[in-house]
């Protein structure tokens, strides 16, 4: 995981002028079509935090998906440059489309939850990028401060014996809404963090309930007998920030 870095840079296109180029352009998405200097809207631009709330500590998560771009800029509400990516050679003529990636995430010992909604504060973040055959590509997304707490894990938990893999039930306790802003869903995931086979690292289950959920149940079949498992359910509220609570368990044999 890595920590974007904030370097100044010019200010952010007002909104009035990005919209006026696109009345003047169009977004074509068939890249035969496409022309040097024609603006492009990025199909999904997004920002949020993630909270660990058994580790406690946090970080930010960024996501892009555009055709064939070339390079890539991010920039935050003061308009400073926080994220700026080239491709080059083979895959400069390839183009990229997608990009995730995460900050590095210090415990709040070493950066405070405070220090950190200060190095990222809140508001409109624009994505800008250059296409393969010079289109530019315009975006934005809306970064908040409400967190979710991180939900109470209820069964299984660390010290707890061991369970039946074919009757494993996660259980945990729902969070409140986030500064206001609702829960939307839970995310679920049991991994198998050791499979001794190199090419398969972790085998991982992954799923979104719904913000009523508050158990689920393993698929009979998914976990193997005498084997140690490590679980989370992330809470995410509206804004799409999320923040995680974790747990093992240990299957019978």
């Amino acid at each position: 995981m890595r920590k974007l870095l904030a370097v100044a840079a010019p200010a952010l296109l007002a909104t009035s002028l990005v919209s006026a180029a696109f009345a003047a352009t169009g977004s074509s998405h068939d890249p035969a079509e496409r022309q040097a200097g024609e603006v492009i809207k990025i199909e999904d631009a997004r920002l949020k935090f993630e909270i660990n709330a058994t580790d406690d500590d946090g970080g930010i998560q960024v996501f892009l998906d555009a055709d064939q771009w070339k390079r890539m800029s991010i920039y935050d509400p003061r308009g400073h440059r926080i994220l700026s990516t080239v491709t080059t050679g083979s895959m400069g003529r390839q183009g990229a489309t997608e990009l995730f990636m995460e900050s590095a995430e210090p415990t709040f010992d070493e950066l405070s939850l405070e220090a950190l909604l200060e190095r990222f504060p809140a508001g409109r973040y624009a994505f800008r990028g250059r296409g393969l055959d010079g289109e530019r590509y315009v975006g934005s997304a809306v970064l908040t401060h409400d967190l979710p707490a991180g939900p109470e894990l209820v069964s299984p938990i660390k010290g707890d014996g061991r369970q039946d893999p074919d009757r494993t039930v996660v259980r945990w306790r729902p969070v409140p809404a986030a500064n206001g802003s609702p829960i939307i869903g839970y995310q679920v995931i049991v991994v198998e963090p050791d499979t001794g086979l190199a090419a398969l690292p972790k085998v991982t289950l992954d799923v979104m309930m719904p913000p009523t959920a508050d158990r689920l149940a393993v698929p009979k079949g998914f976990l193997k007998a005498g084997t140690e498992y490590e679980w989370e359910v992330l809470a995410i509220e509206a804004g799409g920030n999320q923040t995680l609570s974790s747990s093992t368990f240990r299957t019978s044999r």
